[in-house]
């Protein structure tokens, strides 16, 4: 059975110095608060500074000589007062105080019958108290009294051997002082060394039985045999090992006695050695008797560990009832309290008396107080959040159903004021009424939507009119279908911009702008991107080395000029590239070349019109079917029908030929629009040397690698084996195995057929 060191159930004693950790701030209520000293002593806070020399060794503890403090004078009471044992104090208004301070005076067996209905730290809070309640419990006649408080605090093992009454209650229930150094909170006792000590302390004194003879080397081993020991080194955090472990004061003592002992013997005296072997055997059976006691001691200390947690779970719990019973009665709201139990744990494991609820209610009522204002924070925020939330999806698919226009970011809307007031207002006593509210603001998305579309116009208005410095040339524009002052810079081809958020390709026109999706939201739906516009210099000066390529005017000349026109360029930057042993070249469209140019970043723009003759090459007898045939883009370029409402490619050529046109050609009589289409047709090859054609393969040699030879011979001598051999193989396999010199085809081996 080893030992173990544990955490013993105390009571902290009143200290000045203690800090208090209950929430009243009281570690103990004595039945004895008014007791005082008669001659005005004033109370020890430690064992040294309290008994005397005779009565510290009851305690175990260490003696000081201390100068005793200077003698007061008698306090001189009057008559009356001695007579009845009651002095009636009085301060400087006159009021009159009963206390208990003559309550010494009482007949000792009095005493002894009240002191016996108290417990072990009662006792030692009384024997702390003044001089003369010391003198009395630290006499021999109190050992009933000290006995009796032990069996009244329930299950309290017997003393350890070698340990007085008063010596073992001040190690249970003492204080959580440290015994060498005094360092306060050590609540483990280690009761083989019958000490509480902290790690420190432990580490110094504690000698490991391997390190005896190094630690104490002039002393006999067999010393270890008579001194008590612990399993729980100093370095070992409470765990207990097969080591022992002694402490250093321990050894000394006995190595004294053995010593006195051992001096009779060497001087031959009269039964020395007798006495020698005696105190040997009797300090054996102590160190036996303390190691049995130990367990007890554990024992002991977890039922009373798991008694006082089941004891003070239930007070705790009945505490909180009397508690939320008193708030709800002083007029606090239900669920106000039961919500601050929630969230604060009130802890109380002593008994609510009325002085501790008048100390306990300002602090709580305070505590209630603040986490109301918290919770009508949090309530707030709650709501604020959801009527966000619920706003946000209601915007998110009115913007989702837009075809076209950029869409202002949803952080600008909650900056309108009547939508800050409302998300800001107080909550409703139920969530549906916050949301119910929400469409209401649904009524106002097109209005708000509108002018951030007319206020990004406006933006890049400005922004092309001080980069471009193009007068607004409006009767140019108008004989060309543009009416609007505020569309004609957008409009022309040299109206080029670009996307800030997602570095996309250059937007040719507003057309453009207002199909633009950011690539980043695709990618991650979740992500809220708010698009930024800018012109895109690379591409208008790419556009201007267009138009004065084809001899238009580079202010007036709309993008849909450009686009009946038809033309295609080749980029004389870029060298022409291989291709089956010829050379082509990229001819593009005046949109793929403005593009090309800005994902090329050519510093200067130099192109190549191609001829008639070239695009009669290049495009053939039939027209690229670029966009998709199904995509809702097309319209007819004979009539208005389709503007503003594309269609697919099938019913625009039905359309067409309404018109009289039995074969509608791509470009010509139809078009498609090119807003809602991301890119424009990609480029087409021109070869301008035509590639090699293809040389057919050579037939392949055959293999040189000589061919493994194949296991065609089997062995005539072994006829249940189906073991193939090449034809020198199954030879020496005879040779070797049949014992025959010259084997024979047909008689010992043949050929698998």
């Amino acid at each position: 059975m080893g030992l173990h060191c544990v955490y013993v159930p105390m009571t902290p004693i009143l200290d000045p110095d203690n800090d208090s950790t209950s929430l009243d701030g009281d570690d103990y209520d004595s039945p004895l608060t008014d007791l005082e000293d008669s001659t005005g002593s004033s109370g020890y806070s430690s064992l040294e500074e309290t008994f005397s020399e005779s009565s510290g060794s009851e305690y175990g503890g260490k003696t000081h000589n201390k100068k005793p403090p200077a003698k007061k004078r008698a306090r001189v009471a009057n008559v009356k007062a001695l007579n009845t044992g009651v002095i009636l104090a009085t301060n400087g208004s006159g009021r009159k105080k009963k206390t208990l301070s003559l309550i010494i005076t009482m007949p000792i067996d009095i005493l002894f019958e009240i002191f016996g209905l108290l417990g072990p730290v009662d006792l030692l809070h009384l024997s702390r108290t003044t001089k003369a309640f010391r003198k009395v419990l630290l006499s021999n006649n109190a050992v009933s009294v000290w006995k009796a408080a032990r069996v009244n605090r329930g299950g309290v093992p017997n003393c350890m051997p070698g340990m007085s009454e008063v010596e073992w209650a001040n190690l249970l229930f003492g204080g959580s002082q440290c015994y060498v150094c005094g360092t306060k909170g050590i609540m483990r006792v280690d009761f083989g060394i019958r000490r509480r000590a902290c790690t420190s302390c432990l580490k110094k004194n504690l000698v490991y039985k391997p390190n005896f003879s190094s630690t104490f080397p002039s002393l006999d081993p067999i010393i270890m045999d008579l001194t008590p020991f612990t399993n729980i080194g100093g370095w070992a955090h409470g765990h207990a090992s097969g080591s022992k472990f002694f402490w250093s004061d321990d050894i000394l003592k006995v190595a004294a006695q053995l010593g006195m002992y051992q001096k009779d013997v060497h001087m031959f005296k009269l039964g020395a050695k007798k006495r020698l072997e005696d105190f040997k055997q009797s300090r054996k059976r102590y160190v036996d008797s303390v190691f049995n006691h130990v367990a007890i001691c554990d024992a002991w200390v977890n039922r009373d560990r798991k008694h006082r947690q089941s004891t003070a779970t239930e007070l705790r719990s009945q505490n909180k009832e009397l508690i939320k019973t008193r708030l709800i009665r002083l007029g606090h709201d239900t669920n106000d309290v039961a919500r601050m139990f929630n969230n604060r744990d009130y802890a109380i494991d002593k008994e609510l008396t009325d002085a501790r609820w008048k100390r306990l209610l300002p602090r709580i009522e305070h505590n209630l107080s603040e986490l109301k204002e918290q919770w009508r924070l949090q309530d707030q925020r709650d709501a604020s959040r959801l009527r966000k939330t619920h706003l946000q999806n209601m915007y998110d698919n009115y913007v989702r159903q837009l075809r076209r226009g950029p869409a202002p970011p949803f952080e600008s809307f909650l900056e309108r004021r009547d939508v800050v007031d409302f998300i800001n207002s107080p909550p409703a006593m139920e969530p549906e009424s916050d949301i119910s509210a929400c469409p209401a603001f649904a009524d106002k998305f097109p209005e708000f939507c509108t002018g951030y579309v007319h206020q990004t116009k406006l933006a890049l208005i400005q922004s092309l009119g001080s980069y471009s410095g193009i007068s607004q040339d409006t009767l140019a524009l108008q004989n060309q279908g543009i009416n609007d002052p505020e569309e004609i810079l957008l409009q022309l081809a040299t109206s080029i911009f670009q996307c800030a958020s997602s570095r996309s390709l250059p937007l040719i026109t507003w057309e453009k702008v207002q199909y633009h999706k950011c690539h980043t939201y695709r990618l991650w739906p979740t992500t809220k991107v708010t698009c930024t516009f800018s012109i895109s210099q690379s591409g208008i000066l790419a556009a201007r080395s267009l138009l004065r390529l084809v001899g238009l005017d580079v202010k007036t000349t709309a993008a849909t000029t450009m686009d009946q026109l038809q033309h295609l360029f080749f980029c004389s930057n870029c060298p022409p590239k291989q291709e089956n042993g010829g050379l082509y070249r990229m001819a593009m469209d005046w949109r793929r070349s403005v593009i090309h140019c800005v994902e090329q970043s050519h510093r200067e723009p130099r192109w190549e019109l191609l001829s008639a003759e070239q695009l009669r090459v290049i495009r053939g007898p039939h027209a690229p079917e670029y966009p998709k045939a199904t995509d809702p883009v097309w319209y007819c370029n004979q009539c208005d029908r389709h503007n503003g409402k594309p269609v697919n490619k099938a019913t625009v050529i039905d359309h067409i030929r309404w018109h009289g046109t039995a074969v509608p050609k791509q470009g010509v009589d139809f078009i498609y629009d090119m807003a809602p289409v991301e890119l424009p047709p990609p480029g087409m090859k021109f070869f301008i040397s035509p590639p090699q054609p293809s040389r057919p393969s050579a037939k392949p040699q055959p293999s040189t690698k000589p061919q493994p030879p194949n296991n065609d011979y089997r062995c005539i001598h072994c006829n249940r084996s189906q073991r193939r051999f090449i034809l020198e193989g199954v030879k020496q396999h005879i040779k070797h195995k049949h014992k025959i010199g010259s084997p024979v085809e047909e008689t010992d081996f043949c050929k698998i057929k």
